[in-house]
């Protein structure tokens, strides 16, 4: 027993260490790619490597907190991993562009940081589009049938890596190209492997890692139900601002403008948020910390949104109603307009009630229950009832709103 004790603390306190090793080396490889980060640069511009350097940290410093607090749970190192890739493709490419584009020779090995700039993309999409969605949120299997998706990354891995290593880089990154790129028929192969099997492996090891979550829900306890919540809050805000960036895109090589450039910028800064928030919602689910907010979380912003767009809806309504009435009598908008915005404010916190409850009942049913409960409690203690009367109600609405074990009620006469 003793033996076994100590070899679990030896085994946590070198985890606690690699992991603490995973953030430093995470946070000197951003630390990097933010000094040599410029605009305009192909390969390391200043937008992207901000919009990287935050997931990337966050996702480095959530995985150790799991890895200390949880030393034998997948998830931690997973996110750990996730996280140093991405802030290592940062950091060597930052390196490579300031080597070779903007200051020629003032890096020693430059190219070499290009090559190792090309080659990180695969642990990146094996540990956080493959890996984890399949592990999550309990650090094992759904079931054994699932280790197909094991296979699928682990052929990910080898492929990605040697078509990486030995294939071409795109025209124009950088002066020189891959020292090690292979020609002729291996060449050929090499490209065939990197961008029709490594394609082919993302997209089906992504699809049977998602179908795993939604497995996991329709089997899942209260519990686990709720820490998935957390997971898809995070992954559909990414995901919608994936969807808005993809439309908005030009089509061409130019970058959209006017109305569509807007919500280009804001849709892709939407995108790093998402990225950034999904450790964080991956640490509070795993940890249980605060679990069952997610249901007022996900209410709260579904009924903003809805009240958002109602209000402005009322008040554009409001403008054209009032400036068609008053504005031929006193030859000025700014009566429809001040009247239009009292009106709406007015109407705000009826609306937004209503709106509330609605959600509620969808998305927060706990609360509304609760509510419910309450009001109905509430209703019958208006008329008069004697001690053994009051005893059933109170017994009653325990148990329709916490449903305990066992109740009692000692009443003083």
């Amino acid at each position: 027993m003793v033996k076994g004790t100590i070899g679990r603390s030896r085994r946590a306190r070198w985890q606690t260490v690699g992991a603490g090793a995973m953030v430093t080396a995470a946070t000197v490889f951003v630390a990097i790619s933010l000094a040599t980060a410029r605009s305009g640069s192909t390969s390391n511009d200043l937008g992207s490597a901000i919009g990287q350097s935050v997931p990337a940290l966050m996702l480095a410093i959530v995985g150790a907190i799991l890895v200390v607090r949880l030393p034998g749970h997948v998830i931690g190192w997973l996110l750990a991993v996730g996280g140093l890739a991405i802030a290592l493709t940062e950091g060597a490419s930052g390196l490579a562009d300031y080597g070779l584009n903007a200051h020629p020779g003032s890096v020693p090995g430059a190219i070499w940081f290009a090559w190792l700039g090309q080659l990180t993309w695969v642990p990146e999409i094996a540990c956080l589009f493959i890996l984890l969605p399949l592990f999550y949120p309990t650090g094992r299997l759904p079931s054994a049938r699932w280790r197909v998706v094991l296979v699928i990354a682990g052929a990910l891995a080898v492929i990605g890596s040697v078509s990486s290593a030995f294939g071409g880089w795109a025209p124009g990154l950088y002066p020189l190209g891959n020292p090690l790129a292979l020609g002729g028929p291996p060449g050929a192969l090499v490209t065939f492997l990197n961008y029709v099997v490594g394609t082919m492996l993302v997209l089906a090891g992504g699809a049977l890692a998602i179908a795993s979550l939604v497995v996991r829900y329709r089997r899942a306890a209260s519990i686990e139900r709720q820490q998935l919540k957390w997971f898809a809050a995070a992954a559909i805000l990414t995901g919608v601002g994936g969807a808005a960036n993809i439309v908005t895109s030009s089509p061409l090589s130019t970058a959209p403008t006017g109305i569509l450039g807007t919500v280009n910028a804001v849709s892709g800064f939407v995108i790093y948020v998402g990225l950034a928030l999904l450790p964080v919602a991956i640490g509070i689910a795993v940890l249980r910390y605060r679990l069952y907010e997610i249901d007022r979380l996900i209410s709260r912003s579904i009924s903003w949104v809805i009240l958002t767009v109602l209000v402005a809806a009322l008040f554009v309504a409001f403008v054209l109603v009032f400036q068609t009435i008053v504005a031929p009598l006193t030859g000025s908008n700014e009566i429809a307009v001040a009247g239009s915005t009292l009106l709406v404010f007015g109407l705000f916190a009826p609306i937004r009630q209503r709106v509330q409850r609605l959600v509620d009942r969808r998305f927060n049913r706990t609360r509304y229950d609760a509510e419910q409960t309450v009001a109905a409690f509430a209703g019958r203690l208006r008329d008069p009832v004697d001690l053994e009367q009051l005893r059933s109600e109170i017994l009653a609405t325990v148990n329709a709103a916490v449903e305990p074990s066992s109740v009692s009620l000692w009443l003083r006469e």
